[in-house]
């Protein structure tokens, strides 16, 4: 099952953060399963350079272009370089790793809305606010303004928006890399759908930023 209706959000996405086509399940991954089974030395080098783009890309899309994205890069492939030895085929190294990478993001994702509480009640101001860069500082803008949209969503929600709408993934994929049935992430993304749809018509930004990308590209 798709969800073609909400391609052109995809389209907020600056080039700059867009994700690189994932290593190919040929050589590379099977390569890369034999060192770490075989706990060659520098495998975890080895496996950073194929999957860093992978891991950034997927952590800029789902928390925004924030300043802690280093460190959870970093976080990411220590718990992977600690529990590769798990995986059992060279198939699952890629979506092993994006299940690790996507599961601090949701927690990353449940942190933010506590301090976002607690700034509420004591009357702070986000710390983690940014204003768009010099590199195509319009897309930025937009890239932060739905990340804005997507903070109202639940982690699980804003997890399975962007594996389906802005990283492409199947529904079946989703679910498997979430660990929850094909139905419960049909729901998901269903939900976070209609919560997007609505907020970006509503947002002027939003709506002509994704306007105007999608006219280049027609």
């Amino acid at each position: 099952m798709r969800f073609a209706t909400l391609a052109p959000v995809a389209n907020v996405v600056p080039s700059s953060f867009a994700l690189p086509q994932a290593p190919q399940a040929g050589d590379v991954a099977l390569e890369l399963h034999r060192a770490i089974v075989q706990n060659e030395a520098g495998w975890q080098r080895r496996a950073f350079d194929a999957f860093h783009g992978l891991v950034h890309g997927l952590l800029i899309k789902s928390l925004g272009p924030r300043a802690e994205i280093a460190d959870l890069v970093g976080d990411t492939f220590v718990i992977f370089f600690t529990s590769a030895h798990r995986i059992q085929s060279p198939l699952a190294v890629r979506s092993y790793l994006v299940s690790i990478t996507m599961n601090l993001a949701r927690r990353e994702v449940r942190l933010r809305k506590r301090r976002e509480l607690f700034q509420r009640f004591t009357g702070g101001a986000p710390e983690y606010e940014q204003e768009a860069g010099q590199d195509d500082p319009k897309a930025k803008a937009a890239l932060i303004q739905l990340s804005r949209i997507l903070d109202d969503l639940s982690a699980d929600d804003r997890a399975a928006f962007v594996l389906c709408n802005l990283e492409g993934m199947p529904v079946l994929e989703i679910a498997q890399v979430l660990r929850v049935s094909e139905s419960t992430a049909k729901r998901r993304i269903r939900r976070a759908n209609e919560h997007v749809l609505k907020r970006v018509s509503r947002n002027a930004l939003l709506a002509d930023y994704v306007q105007v990308r999608t006219e280049r590209q027609q």
